[in-house]
């Protein structure tokens, strides 16, 4: 953080509510929300450090969209679908494992899970991402135009309305 951003947050400690209130409305050009002033500084304090130095990466901007709307996250990132009959493959410890990606899940070892992460676990005998483990990536959403991109799920919603 800079010399200037850190001097600026530091000053935020030392306003009085009332001080704290104004810079609120100074800032964002309306009366502060009830909540404790300290909340209030964290805000502020959130606030000048964005402008200096940038915001969240999208996908958590997403997701604070989400989790603002309803109090619930929806599903925001796409998810990654792989067609029965794939097989994916990855060596660990010297040895090639090989999954099939079936209609009900994956098998691998003559056994069937519902899951990579429960495959994953079993191979490395440790907690793994599955998708992770296997290499597979999300596919990336398209830009958005405007810092709090919705939702596929909220977007229907809306539409529907």
């Amino acid at each position: 953080m800079t010399r200037e951003v850190s001097d600026r947050v530091a000053h935020l400690s030392t306003l009085s509510p009332a001080e704290t209130k104004a810079e609120w409305q100074q800032l964002f050009g309306e009366a502060a929300p009830q909540v404790p002033i300290s909340m209030l500084r964290l805000s502020l304090a959130h606030h000048l450090q964005q402008e200096r130095l940038g915001s969240l990466p999208p996908s958590a901007l997403r997701m604070l969209e989400a989790l603002m709307s309803d109090g619930e996250v929806s599903e925001c990132e796409p998810e990654i679908h792989l067609k029965p009959g794939t097989r994916l493959l990855r060596e660990w410890n010297g040895h090639v494992h090989a999954v099939m990606v079936t209609e009900e899940g994956f098998t691998y070892a003559d056994r069937h899970y519902g899951s990579l992460s429960h495959i994953a676990r079993d191979i490395t005998k440790a907690h793994w991402s599955g998708p992770r483990f296997f290499g597979l990536r999300r596919p990336s959403l398209p830009p958005a135009r405007k810092p709090q991109m919705q939702c596929r799920e909220q977007e229907q919603n809306h539409g529907a309305a």
